[in-house]
């Protein structure tokens, strides 16, 4: 975690990253909200929260899938990659993350998974009208997401601890570590399968609720519909953006009074930052080693 918030540059950085997004989407006619903290900067700061050190963004499901398929085809590739768990296997989140591949973070040091400078792009999904369903349904997911972010911490083999395993003749153990790599896949793609289940349960097209399931707040995360039927424009770091259209209900729910500044010692950052690079792209293994050394 970062007291105070980031650097200047690492914010000019994200912002760019953010100015980039809300371009594609108004081309591609690509429906999104500030939603979180990204949601009060916009409303009680007209940009960053000062402490805050990321952006989140929500977007209603058809809309997020089209994101997710028409990225890769954009003339952006030099600079920018998305980040999903599908699209890497060592990414530990359900949602996607819009990254500055130029730069390099790696959040937590037993989860070997660099990308860049980045938004969070969330999926706004249907939920049930029924609260006691709806906490079913978010419990399920969140069972199923905790199994992901487990996951990775097991995918790495350390070779030449298995080498020495295996000069040792201790055979059982590194066979045992080789099924499981060959398994690693399969189990993936079970949480994967788990985790979409969950999301797409209730139909997002036909439901009168719907939420972020992958947001921090849980249950405090999802509304009526006709909260997120429409926009409200708002100024972020001189950035026209988006708000959905009961972003005072929603955020109320959320913070309570929204408008009031937090306590002196809870204006930090909430994401953990082990390794650092806004200069350029290290790949993991030698991050590891700049940070076990």
């Amino acid at each position: 975690m970062i007291k105070g918030g980031i650097s200047d540059l690492h914010k000019k950085m994200l912002i760019d990253v953010f100015r980039d997004f809300v371009r594609i989407c108004e081309k591609y006619d690509l429906q999104y909200f500030c939603c979180g903290g990204t949601a009060i900067g916009v409303i009680r700061h007209q940009g960053m929260i000062p402490w805050d050190d990321d952006i989140d963004i929500l977007m209603p499901r058809p809309d997020y899938d089209k994101f997710l398929k028409i990225f890769n085809s954009l003339d952006i590739s030099d600079n920018y990659e998305l980040i999903t768990a599908e699209s890497n296997n060592r990414y530990y989140l359900p949602f996607a993350k819009m990254c500055d591949k130029r730069t390099t973070i790696l959040e937590y040091d037993d989860i070997p998974c660099v990308f860049g400078v980045f938004i969070d792009v969330f999926p706004l999904d249907g939920a049930p009208a029924n609260l006691s369903q709806r906490n079913k349904q978010l419990l399920g997911f969140r069972r199923a997401a905790n199994k992901l972010l487990v996951l990775p911490k097991s995918i790495t083999i350390n070779v030449r601890s298995g080498l020495t395993r295996i000069f040792n003749l201790q055979i059982r153990t590194a066979y045992n570590e080789f099924r499981y790599a060959l398994n690693k896949k399969r189990n993936r793609e079970k949480v994967l399968a788990e985790i979409d289940g969950y999301m797409l349960e209730t139909d997002y097209s036909s439901s009168s609720y719907c939420g972020n399931y992958g947001g921090m707040w849980g249950i405090k995360e999802f509304g009526p519909k006709e909260w997120f039927d429409g926009y409200e424009l708002g100024n972020f770091e001189g950035i026209s953006v988006r708000l959905p259209r009961g972003y005072h209900e929603l955020l109320t729910q959320m913070y309570g009074d929204y408008m009031q500044l937090p306590p002196l010692d809870k204006r930090v950052s909430h994401h953990h930052v082990a390794y650092l690079n806004l200069e350029k792209r290290v790949e993991i293994d030698k991050v590891l080693k700049l940070i076990r050394n």
